[in-house]
């Protein structure tokens, strides 16, 4: 086997060649390099210095908005490295760390909390345990749809405690302020770049933007709760990953939210990633039936406007990869341009 080191840069090296010919941005953000064995050697220094053990193995690396590495170490121990782009603060990462950490205490979906907010490279780092229990599920199938709105909604009630006090920031879809869209999630989406032949979409998100009037309760949630994150076992959620997406959001906007994109899983090209706005529904009343209280009018008409722009945020993103997919089912550009004379009625 090779050298724990070697191996690890073995692993990101397979990851960093998935993004060309584009450049690898988050590493280039967080370790300020793309050679993979720098990075694997800047992870190594970092869990000998906060762990107390060298790598022995790779286990994996991805990164989206922040890279995240699971690492065998030599003494046993499986860890996930959470690396942050600089702009992520101590303090936004703490509170994430006292919610995530309060919520694996209470059995509620989140790996236990091993260290961390830690500088690595540029940014700062949270590290938990590594947790491979369960398995991935169809959230097209009904029971598991079903599931994950009733996970969505114990965990939003088991962070109530938290909303009065918190700093946490609303769901980037929310942050665009005046313009039509916030800043992409990843700099893979140029939309200023991309415009030409956008006009449908954006059309379908000024719409949306106009009819997200403020109502209902402010939350703490997970902005990207979807099949991808949560492992099962049987047709129960077991574990959930990714809780730097945590958010304080109007309950119906992050359902709206959560609604269009609780079917992704975008480590499977050869699926269904966008729900039917069938299931878009029904995924809104399980989540209701879970909660016991059916949302007022004015909250289901800002799940429904929030439900639209979110669609049409994930098919602009499609367009800025100079993708049409709007004639092939299963897509979120399909689903914006079949569908949108009823979007936003959820």
């Amino acid at each position: 086997m090779k050298d724990g080191v070697d191996h690890l840069a073995s692993v990101i090296a397979a990851h960093l060649r998935e993004w060309e010919p584009s450049p690898p941005f988050v590493e280039l953000a967080v370790f300020g390099t793309d050679d993979a064995a720098a990075i694997a050697g800047t992870l190594n220094s970092f869990c000998l210095q906060v762990l107390g053990a060298r790598v022995r193995q790779g286990l994996f690396h991805q990164s989206s908005i922040g890279s995240v590495s699971g690492i065998r170490l030599e003494d046993g121990r499986a860890v996930v490295i959470k690396a942050h782009q600089p702009e992520r603060s101590r303090a936004l990462l703490a509170e994430i760390v006292q919610i995530q950490s309060y919520l694996a205490e209470n059995g509620i979906f989140a790996p236990r909390i091993l260290a961390g907010p830690v500088a690595l490279g540029q940014g700062l780092a949270i590290v938990e345990r590594f947790c491979d229990a369960g398995t991935t599920a169809d959230a097209h199938e009904a029971e598991v749809r079903r599931a994950l709105a009733g996970g969505l909604s114990a965990m939003v009630t088991a962070c109530e405690r938290f909303v009065p006090s918190t700093s946490l920031e609303p769901a980037l879809l929310t942050s665009a302020c005046d313009a039509l869209w916030p800043k992409p999630h990843s700099k893979l989406f140029d939309f200023s770049a991309t415009s030409r032949g956008a006009e449908w979409i954006d059309e379908l998100a000024a719409l949306a933007r106009e009819q997200m009037v403020p109502a209902g309760r402010r939350i703490i949630g997970h902005s990207d709760w979807r099949q991808e994150h949560v492992r099962f076992i049987g047709d129960r959620p077991a574990v959930a990953f990714d809780w730097d997406s945590l958010c304080c959001e109007l309950e119906p906007t992050l359902l709206g939210f959560v609604a269009n994109g609780f079917c992704a899983d975008w480590s499977c090209a050869d699926r269904r990633q966008a729900p039917s706005i069938e299931e878009a529904r029904a995924f809104k009343s399980d989540y209701e039936e879970a909660r016991s209280r059916r949302f007022a009018p004015d909250e289901s008409r800002l799940c429904g406007a929030a439900f639209a722009y979110a669609c049409a945020y994930t098919a602009r993103c499609v367009h800025a990869l100079g993708a049409d997919e709007r004639k092939t089912d299963g897509t979120f550009q399909h689903l914006a341009w079949s569908e949108r004379a009823r979007l936003l009625d959820l």
